[in-house]
């Protein structure tokens, strides 16, 4: 025998396996089908199928994960990681699978909160909810579940719905500190300044407490106060990134020589030409297209008029995302080196010498009109934005139009504030940034805007 191949006696189950590392998937799939025809409980051979169907991106692909489901149904987490896991590739067609999921575990809030999101980002307008609304019906004291529907309300641009929807568990379920904070956020968002300052006058002074009512100063025009209480918030929890985010407008609205410190460092930012030819552009342009399977901007991200994909982007087999990954993570490198030197008191400096890594990563495919609004990325140390395809002509009335803008406050601190910065946008340029960095980009007229993001993480 030659080539690897094995003797005839071989399981096919084996055989699948084989196989599918092999990416000789259309045999893979006749192995496994035969695996389970001698017997069909398999799970191994019933998980290969699915995964080679995902593979091979067949139209049954939803009806093999569901048979690979239904073999775990005494252990529902585990059900809920393959779910989530399979919805990376199918995208909306996973929605029925989850859908099953919260019909029988309507109390599991990681289920409903990715359920609600998913069908929102689907196009499903209002309803995007509904499962949440027929569990609270059967669960009306679940305090997670309550707090989690407000949070996906908020979070999907209802703020409307999820006001009521906290008042009305305040009244259920009492003046809980949780539904009272969320509220107060959810006010101060909306610009209702009277609602906001009469919830926060009724919290403590914990962390959270203390940068919505930083966030609510600002608002009103109150600067020196918002600094005032987001200091005290950093230095009781110096790991929060979005307190440091809010305290530096604070700073640089007071003339603070801190926010210096803090934002303006020299070597805190970079601009990097990758080195990708043409060629390497337009072929990860073209895989990254067949990722973007959503209809609808995501839920809670900052992006308008475009989509996001799902998983860890870097970290997919395909070639042309692979090589991406490999000239990032050196450019990643030579940006940590250069980096000023180590500083425990600095959000993002006291992890200088730390174990640094890449975090999640994901592509964004802005359309026309398509924009970024100023937001911050908490659960990074540096953030990102590597551009890999750009329409053919910005420019215009606004002759910055598709720039990425850092340093911008978030047009609901009502704090009037030009960027730190602007940069222009060009394929196979990658920008690195401190992650409580408020940062944006200005709107473009027409075409498409391809682009890969990132944050880089430190260790615990």
């Amino acid at each position: 025998m030659s080539g690897g191949e094995k003797s005839s006696d071989e399981p096919p189950g084996l055989r699948g396996a084989r196989l599918e590392g092999q990416r000789r998937l259309d045999e893979a799939a006749l192995a496994y089908e035969a695996a389970l025809a001698s017997d069909p409980e398999s799970e191994s051979a019933v998980d290969g199928r699915a995964r080679v169907a995902l593979l091979r991106k067949e139209p049954e692909a939803v009806e093999h994960c569901r048979r690979a489901v239904a073999l775990r149904n005494r252990d529902p987490e585990l059900q809920l990681q393959m779910i989530l896991s399979v919805a990376v590739e199918l995208g909306a067609d996973a929605i029925p699978l989850l859908h099953d999921f919260v019909l029988r575990h309507p109390e599991a809030t990681s289920a409903q909160e990715r359920l609600a999101e998913m069908r929102a980002e689907a196009g499903e307008g209002e309803a995007f909810a509904d499962a949440y609304v027929a569990a609270l019906r059967r669960h009306p004291r679940n305090k997670g579940l309550r707090l989690s529907y407000c949070m996906s309300l908020a979070r999907a641009g209802h703020p409307e719905r999820a006001l009521q929807s906290a008042e009305a568990a305040r009244a259920l379920l009492g003046d809980d500190r949780d539904f009272l904070l969320l509220e107060a956020f959810v006010a101060t968002h909306e610009g209702l300044s009277d609602r906001a300052g009469a919830l926060l006058d009724r919290l403590d002074d914990l962390p959270d407490a203390q940068l919505a009512r930083g966030q609510h100063y600002l608002q009103a025009g109150r600067p020196a106060e918002a600094k005032r209480v987001l200091e005290a918030a950093v230095r009781a929890n110096p790991a929060n990134l979005m307190t440091w985010a809010v305290l530096g407008v604070a700073w640089r609205v007071t003339e603070d020589p801190r926010h210096a410190w803090l934002c303006e460092q020299r070597g805190l930012y970079s601009i990097v030409d990758l080195g990708l030819s043409a060629p390497q552009l337009t072929g990860l342009a073209q895989v990254l297209r067949t990722l973007h399977s959503a209809r609808f901007h995501p839920v809670g991200q900052s992006l308008r008029g475009g989509t996001q994909t799902r998983g860890s982007l870097l970290t997919r087999p395909e070639p042309e995302i692979a090589a991406l990954a490999d000239v990032i993570g050196q450019a990643v490198r030579r940006h940590v080196a250069n980096l000023p030197p180590a500083d425990p008191g600095h959000p993002l400096l006291r992890h200088r010498n730390s174990d640094l890594s890449l975090g999640g990563s994901w592509s964004v495919r802005l359309a026309d009109g398509g924009f970024h609004v100023s937001h911050v990325h908490p659960g990074g140390v540096i953030s990102s934005a590597c551009y890999v395809s750009l329409p053919e002509r910005l420019g215009g009335d606004d002759p910055k139009e598709g720039w990425l803008e850092v340093g911008r406050p978030p047009p609901e601190l009502k704090v009037d504030l030009p960027p730190i910065a602007t940069v222009e946008p060009r394929p196979g340029r990658l920008v690195l940034f401190p992650s409580y960095v408020f940062h944006g980009t200005r709107p473009f007229r027409a075409g498409e805007r391809l682009s890969v993001a990132f944050d880089v993480v430190a260790g615990s």
